[in-house]
């Protein structure tokens, strides 16, 4: 397939020459034009070839949002390697299990993970390199063993030649490995150009982690795709953010629920002007409509709900009109994008008929790298089954309305945890819930809620306001209050 680029390095060459005194990264005080961008990574670029690495071997990058974090992702791209993201809070047994996995030839990190990297990488056979990459995008060579190279030569193939390495998220056993080449991400990114109408003027917020799919590829990789400019925060805060947005005059706001639930929670101090931003979407987890309501009804901007995945990208967003008259939809498949919603027998449903969302996409994977068991659970005819619930009308707008691995079964009547959920969270004194199956000694799956109250609630209180609006079955039988709920990176609740 035809894509504007060559490879993802194309990206920066093109910026860097066209446009060398544009500025691509905000980071505090310092400003990056796309000319500094492009010697720093042509200054790593020769680190990497100095200590032996070579094309096709994986580089892992563990360095927060930042401008050093580009910097690192264009030098492994440029020396034909393949960047493997490693999440900056991971701790040292977890770090261990990925490294052995990954086995890079050379890792990048910020200098404040040397003592967490070092300790990870006791008593490995053949350790990768250590290059750290400062915040001013420095680099250095901490420790660069000898080695047999796994690098191989031949000519390049932007359709096959990876460049992105990264991990589900386990829930269902072991991390499985994502590849994903040049082409399927300029694929991705040409399309989310096309989708939200992105330009060099726009001003990218940088919120999400980079070391996953939404914060990387929607965030970074599309700042960089249309030249725009990057405002990297290696951690969100959102007091900052707000200052950031409305001093800069942010144009894309990509985020996860739980970032919109606080900003809509945020005590209004000083001046706050959010009417800069164009494009807000959320991705990762369902933002739910109460909450996309408040934010709204805070700052004037109503948010897009994104739906994707690592294994296939972005593959719709709820673009049409005012997103809070579809406030639970996902939107419609972008450009070259199928959606089809199966049964139990693999047959595709009518539409408004509840199923499992199956995806094909140019920009998809269709198998997991060294799985071929979870290949052919998740994968029919090269088109990923999402293991996601959903309704998609006849417009084509695509509705999510659960996870079918987490169907509780009561009884022989399946409960959907999200019905459940949104049942309890339209309760004022509730502030978040999960609801999870608990399987008895006989055998059998009750309903556990699991909640965070704002103030003074009991569970009699919970059970009486769930029975009055969905089936008796459905209702919760235990009921357990918490202070928070465990979340991931991304700010899923952990179930």
């Amino acid at each position: 397939m035809h894509t504007k680029f060559a490879d993802f390095g194309a990206i920066l060459s093109r910026h860097a020459t066209a446009r060398p005194e544009a500025i691509a990264i905000k980071e505090g005080e310092m400003t990056w034009r796309y000319g500094d961008v492009q010697r720093y990574t042509n200054a790593l670029i020769r680190l990497l070839r100095s200590i032996g690495v070579h094309r096709h071997e994986v580089v892992a990058l563990m360095v927060p949002n930042s401008g050093a974090f580009v910097v690192a992702f264009f030098a492994i791209s440029d020396s034909g390697c393949v960047v493997a993201p490693f999440n900056i809070r991971y701790q040292q047994q977890e770090l261990r299990y990925y490294i052995e996995d990954t086995m890079p030839a050379a890792i990048i990190i910020s200098p404040e993970l040397r003592s967490t990297v070092a300790a990870a990488m006791e008593g490995i056979a053949q350790p990768p390199a250590i290059l750290t990459v400062d915040n001013d995008g420095h680099a250095h060579i901490l420790n660069a063993p000898n080695r047999a190279t796994g690098g191989t030569t031949g000519p390049f193939d932007p359709g096959k030649d990876y460049l992105l390495l990264q991990y589900t998220s386990g829930s269902t056993g072991a991390p499985k490995r994502i590849y994903r080449t040049h082409e399927q991400l300029l694929l991705e990114l040409e399309q989310l150009q096309s989708a939200f109408e992105l330009e060099p003027s726009d001003r990218f917020i940088g919120v999400a982690p980079f070391s996953h799919v939404n914060g990387l590829v929607r965030t970074m990789m599309a700042s960089m795709y249309v030249g725009g400019t990057l405002y990297p925060m290696a951690s969100f805060d959102r007091r900052r953010a707000l200052d950031i947005i409305t001093n800069e005059r942010i144009t894309y706001f990509g985020g996860v629920p739980y970032m919109f639930v606080l900003l809509a929670d945020t005590p209004m101090r000083g001046q706050v002007d959010l009417s800069s931003i164009r494009v807000a979407f959320s991705a990762s987890a369902p933002l739910l409509e109460p909450d996309n309501r408040r934010f709204c009804a805070k700052y004037g901007i109503a948010v897009r709900q994104l739906y994707g995945s690592t294994e296939t990208g972005t593959i719709s967003v709820n673009l049409g009109g005012d997103p809070l008259e579809r406030p639970e939809s996902v939107g419609t498949p972008l450009s070259g994008v199928l959606i089809e919603v199966i049964d139990d027998r693999g047959l595709e449903l009518p539409a408004n008929q509840e199923g499992e969302v199956v995806i094909s996409s140019p920009w998809a994977i269709t198998a997991y790298e060294g799985n071929e068991r979870a290949t052919e659970e998740a994968f029919v005819d090269g088109k990923y089954r999402s293991g996601d619930l959903g309704i998609l009308d006849q417009e084509n707008y695509l509705q999510l309305t659960g996870r079918k691995k987490f169907m509780i079964n009561r009884g022989g009547f399946k409960v959907n945890p999200l019905e459940v959920e949104k049942a309890i969270l339209s309760m004022d004194k509730v502030s978040e819930a999960v609801v999870v199956g608990q399987v008895s000694r006989f055998g059998d799956e009750s309903v556990r809620a699991v909640v965070v109250a704002g103030e003074t609630c009991d569970p009699d209180e919970i059970i009486e306001h769930c029975r009055a609006r969905i089936a008796d079955y459905k209702v919760p039988s235990v009921i357990e209050f918490r202070d928070e709920l465990p979340k991931s990176q991304t700010g899923k609740i952990l179930r």
